[in-house]
């Protein structure tokens, strides 16, 4: 029977590393798909929230860009 490696510090800060990569990955995914999943995101400025910034503010496009008032609907603007 084949004695076990012991793994060095080195080793185990490595897979240590990987693993907390692979959580974010997944976790950055998961994000990704439940935000794909939920009505588009609006508020009264914009018609379709992109994303938030790292401060937490919203960007994507405005309203005003899409000729729209707060609130406006597609169908009514036609």
């Amino acid at each position: 029977m084949a004695k076990k490696h012991k793994k060095t510090p080195e080793e185990k800060a490595a897979v240590a590393k990987q693993k907390k990569q692979q959580r974010r990955a997944r976790r950055k995914k998961e994000t990704r798909d439940n935000l794909a999943k939920k009505e588009i995101l609006q508020d009264d400025r914009f018609f379709f929230i992109a994303g938030y910034t790292s401060g937490g503010a919203p960007y994507g496009v405005t309203r005003e860009e899409m000729g729209l008032k707060p609130w406006e609907d597609l169908e009514e603007n036609n």
